[in-house]
């Protein structure tokens, strides 16, 4: 009788310590976010767009209204704004852009990843069409190369000079 109650006690516990996924649909497009770090979009059992946060050291997604989003950085991690919103299913909104003869509705997410020196990094947009599912992706990065670069290899190989 012990047994069984502790592997009951066992088997609940682990459901509720599993990561609560939160879903949303805006127009064609479910949006699934797992936690602060994952987020995922389908149309019907079609991926169209996901990122996690998990296999980077230093990474967090934020949601944006903003095509050019205002924000202060400071050693790669982004420290004030009022256009960025932290990933939760709540601050997920929809965006009609477009003009009189054509107009779509997205979602936008913001994506910052960088080393825990600062040395590297990036910052990513991904704006993604919630009927078509499309996605596009503006990025920016950085790298500091502390010691200067190394010096390019020269190109011997080529064959005739229209080549080089």
């Amino acid at each position: 009788m012990k047994r069984l109650l502790i592997l009951l006690i066992l088997f609940f516990s682990f459901g509720l310590s599993a990561d609560s996924n939160k879903a949303l649909t805006i127009n064609n497009l479910e949006i699934t976010v797992t936690g602060e770090y994952k987020v995922e979009a389908y149309i019907g059992a079609k991926h169209m767009f996901s990122f996690d946060c998990r296999p980077y050291m230093m990474c967090e997604i934020w949601t944006t209204t903003k095509n050019d989003p205002e924000y202060k950085m400071m050693d790669g991690v982004i420290y004030e704004s009022a256009d960025l919103k932290p990933l939760a299913i709540e601050n997920i909104v929809a965006v009609v852009e477009g003009n009189a003869n054509y107009s779509h509705v997205n979602i936008k997410f913001f994506v910052t990843i960088t080393s825990p020196t600062a040395a590297t990094g990036s910052i990513t947009r991904y704006t993604i069409n919630t009927e078509t599912g499309g996605v596009a992706v503006n990025k920016k990065e950085w790298d500091w190369f502390r010691y200067g670069m190394t010096k390019p290899k020269a190109n011997n190989s080529c064959v005739s000079i229209a080549y080089c």
